[in-house]
């Protein structure tokens, strides 16, 4: 597959290692510039995360990839991206469509999960983070999980909730959803997952209870690389 950045080769490499480790796949990393890419949000000084079509638009992926094949993508941006358009609270880690994943790390650089520019916690806890992340969301394009159940995010004081799709339901495994970088308190919300209420959706948490090669027996078992990751 191919891993694109913009101006984030650091944590390119971090993700290609943690794919390799996960899916044994190899990646190809480049540059990119998305400019245009994903539509600010001034409200928010944020993006609204883009389409599969705007995608497929502005990342020229088989010129990318010099084979006329398509090839699987990994975007990492910067940029501080909403699932809508509307609500704070719905900025997101990371989405997948198609074969195309995409990864912000705008709030994996601090404990309180804000967006910022300056590594504010170690380097050794931000790879971990970028790493789950980065299995995560290409998981949801190879791990064709049956077990997996509806996740939402929940907001507790103003009943909004956000629709995440399907997840694991074991919260030791990379494919269990997140919905903050630590879990948010009761008083605030929590991850609906099917019919239960969960109050562990923590990215920092879900790191502390990881599995070795991080999926669940489930999800490893149901792992389907298809011939654009190769």
């Amino acid at each position: 597959m191919i891993i694109l950045h913009e101006e984030m080769p650091e944590e390119a490499l971090v993700a290609a290692n943690a794919l390799e480790t996960a899916y044994e796949i190899s990646s190809e990393i480049k540059p990119i510039d998305l400019e245009g890419t994903f539509r600010p949000i001034p409200e928010f000084n944020g993006y609204a995360h883009s389409s599969w079509e705007l995608l497929e638009r502005t990342i020229p992926i088989r010129v990318i990839s010099g084979n006329p094949k398509t090839k699987a993508i990994l975007v990492l941006t910067p940029r501080d991206l909403y699932f809508g358009e509307s609500q704070e609270d719905d900025w997101i880690l990371g989405y997948s469509v198609s074969n195309v994943s995409v990864i912000t790390n705008a709030r994996m650089k601090r404990d309180d999960g804000q967006p910022s520019d300056k590594l504010e916690v170690s380097k050794d806890l931000y790879h971990k983070r970028l790493s789950v992340m980065a299995v995560h969301e290409v998981g949801h394009d190879v791990v064709l999980g049956q077990h997996f159940k509806p996740a939402f995010w929940v907001n507790a004081q103003t009943g909004h909730e956000l629709e995440l799709g399907g997840h694991c339901i074991d919260n030791s495994c990379t494919m269990y959803e997140v919905v903050d970088i630590k879990a948010p308190q009761p008083q605030e919300g929590h991850l609906r997952l099917g019919e239960e209420k969960r109050f562990d959706a923590g990215l920092d948490d879900v790191i502390e209870r990881l599995k070795p090669g991080y999926l669940c027996n489930d999800c490893r078992s149901s792992v389907r690389i298809n011939e654009s990751y190769r």
